[in-house]
């Protein structure tokens, strides 16, 4: 500061230009903010005209919009919109819910321009996540597109798959979001898919579930048919994404983990299904806390001797000497491919649950794990390797008494794949 000179508010009047080159390199504090103080209040008036200006002018355009829906006009509506949409301005709920339902379930409406909705949508829940009050969807509407996918009125599977890619889109950033907030009690997850309080919807996400898949599964007989398959696979991936929400909403994915397993296993049984029908359902799984219990279920069902005890690293070794699959009415008389199938389950089993207990998804998401990666003992996960070494023999003994023979090679080097996993983890 200068000499004889106070750094009150006249300073700010006071003519620097002709300080000396070493005065220049200090500066009266309270000047200084009496002028960036005159200048953000500058800037920020500018920026509020700016704003008043934009938002009169997406009003205006906004009526065109309103204008185009009344004539059913859907490339105008469209066009409107990409033209409308900005980060600083909100589309209304009333206008999303026409492109959802008049324009993307329009059944008249052109393929392209089904596109241009979903992809509308999808930019919209980019700049503003929609919550409970401004979700333009409804289970109702949702339950009405997947109901009539059996029928000849149904909609196209990319239809479908755009459908549900935005519905999931639009509950997981609000999941997290929420999580962040601690608040996942008003999620729209929470209203949706709580095992607790909606487990009927969660049962139809497992009927849709199994219809995916069964179409997946299906023969193909042309390009078209390939193509539909191929989208059908992509609505199993989205659908299992709606189950891990379904998982964790309620904070207890330890309690919510049996209740979907024992609907998952009820609802495969009851369609008596083929083994691309069980190998689809369990790689499509994105919970390894959930593939866990229902391959519980699949190997307590194959195992004629059942077990007393809860899950560990003994249990495997009580299904690999004891379970034994069913034959496959696609395996054309190769019985070893049952054999193949259990080893596969043994695998997923294994890893899903050296996974689970290792804390990283036990817990629920809502919360924090202090120890990360720590494993959670148990006695029963303590093996010996004369144990390993003996259930492994009895496979072997198992599989050839039942098909005369050896096993493949491929089925047999995976089995000692999963013989040296376990001795590498055993107590010698």
């Amino acid at each position: 500061m200068w000499q004889g000179e106070s750094d009150g508010e006249g300073n700010a009047d006071v003519e620097f230009r002709g300080a000396s080159q070493d005065e220049r390199h200090f500066v009266c504090p309270r000047a200084c903010q009496i002028v960036m103080d005159g200048l953000a209040n500058t800037l920020v008036h500018e920026e509020n005209v700016k704003c008043d200006k934009s938002i009169v002018g997406c009003e205006q355009r906004l009526s065109q919009v309103y204008i185009t829906m009344d004539e059913n006009y859907h490339e105008g509506t469209l066009q409107l919109l990409s033209d409308l949409l900005q980060p600083g301005y909100c589309l209304p709920k009333d206008v999303m819910s026409h492109v959802l339902r008049g324009i993307l379930l329009d059944s008249q409406c052109p393929r392209h321009l089904c596109v241009r909705a979903w992809n509308l949508l999808m930019r919209t829940q980019r700049h503003h996540l929609v919550d409970k009050k401004t979700v333009p969807w409804s289970w109702e509407m949702l339950t009405a597109v997947m109901s009539v996918q059996d029928e000849k009125e149904k909609h196209h599977p990319v239809v479908v798959r755009m459908l549900l890619e935005y519905v999931v889109q639009t509950l997981e950033d609000d999941f997290y979001h929420k999580k962040s907030t601690s608040e996942l009690h008003h999620s729209i997850a929470r209203a949706t898919l709580s095992c607790n309080q909606h487990f009927p919807q969660v049962q139809d996400v497992i009927k849709w579930l199994f219809s995916a898949i069964m179409k997946s599964t299906e023969s193909e007989k042309s390009n078209e048919t390939a193509r539909e398959k191929d989208e059908h696979i992509r609505i199993v991936s989205i659908l299992q994404r709606m189950l891990c929400l379904a998982l964790e909403v309620d904070r207890s994915p330890a309690l919510s983990a049996p209740k979907l397993s024992k609907e998952l296993f009820f609802t495969l049984m009851s369609i008596e299904p083929l083994r691309a029908h069980r190998l689809l359902l369990l790689d499509s799984l994105q919970s390894h806390l959930l593939r866990w219990k229902l391959l519980e279920h699949l190997l307590d069902q194959a195992c004629p001797l059942k077990r007393t005890v809860p899950m560990s690293r003994s249990v495997l070794l009580h299904f690999l000497e004891n379970c034994t699959l069913s034959a496959d009415p696609t395996d054309d008389g190769e019985r070893w491919k049952k054999w193949e199938e259990l080893v596969q389950h043994l695998w997923m089993l294994l890893v899903s649950y050296n996974t689970t207990m290792k804390g990283y998804l036990y817990s629920s998401v809502s919360k924090e794990i202090s120890r990360p990666g720590s494993w959670v003992y148990k006695a029963d996960d303590m093996l010996t390797k004369a144990a390993i070494c003996k259930s492994v023999e009895a496979f072997l003994s198992r599989s050839q008494a039942d098909i005369g023979h050896a096993l493949p090679p491929h089925v047999e080097e995976s089995l000692t794949y999963l013989q040296d996993f376990l001795l590498d983890v055993c107590e010698c």
